[in-house]
């Protein structure tokens, strides 16, 4: 194993995640939470850490646009909304660049919190595609694409509740530093974002209605709960 604490922790992130292919809906969600939860403990340890010392960073917020999360001839609106959800809860931003031909997602954020982004991007976006070919074989792809887009609605919210549940059990001095050093990361950020990029304003979805009910239910009967630290 690596002595590297954030390869350590992407291995075992990496771990967790390999139970995401379980053909059991909630043994794979909530591996996909647990590997949520350790990371977010793990950006939080990092918070209190950094705190001590008064080094710059020594890994700032770039724009990846040279190695995208995603690349496609068009995105499909559902990947651009989980890699939305999953880069608002780690740290980052991500956003379409559209080039000669093909539309890439680009991750905006420090190199930890963008290899995060990754690793959990590529186990739930494998369960969201088997989730709607299970529950819509035989349906037309604009009702797939609104049950994707409600999944990710689900699970969203979802990894929200993991990050206040991880925070919850932070000791409360912990907290208030972490709290102090991830406001600060948040507006340099939105700093970055608004000097370098000037981004649009997103394309609003109209999709099925009855689809992405489905979706969100299917997302939100996912059984979400992090795992507990060991003794």
């Amino acid at each position: 194993m690596s002595d590297d604490p954030r390869q350590r922790v992407l291995e075992r992130v990496r771990r967790l995640l390999a139970l995401a292919t379980s053909s059991n809906v909630h043994e794979a969600s909530s591996a996909a939470a647990a590997a949520q939860a350790l990371v977010a403990r793990h950006r939080l340890e990092a918070w209190v850490a950094a705190a001590q010392v008064v080094e710059a960073d020594p890994d700032p917020i770039t724009d990846a646009r040279e190695s995208p999360l995603d690349r496609a001839r068009r995105q499909r609106p559902w990947k651009v909304a989980l890699a939305c959800a999953l880069a608002d809860a780690n740290g980052c931003v991500a956003y379409t660049l559209d080039e000669r031909g093909s539309e890439a997602i680009v991750l905006v954020g420090r190199g930890r919190d963008r290899d995060a982004v990754a690793e959990l991007w590529g186990a739930l976006l494998k369960r969201i595609e088997w989730l709607s070919a299970t529950q819509g074989e035989g349906r037309a792809r604009s009702w797939h694409e609104a049950f994707r887009v409600g999944v990710v609605d689900a699970l969203a919210a979802r990894l929200r509740t993991v990050e206040g549940e991880v925070r919850a059990e932070a000791p409360a001095a912990s907290m208030v530093i972490a709290s102090e050093a991830e406001e600060a990361h948040r507006a340099a950020l939105e700093r970055f974002v608004a000097e370098r990029l000037g981004l649009g304003r997103g394309r609003s979805l109209r999709v099925d209605a009855a689809a992405w009910r489905r979706g969100k239910a299917a997302g939100a009967s996912m059984d979400l709960a992090p795992a507990r630290r060991g003794r």
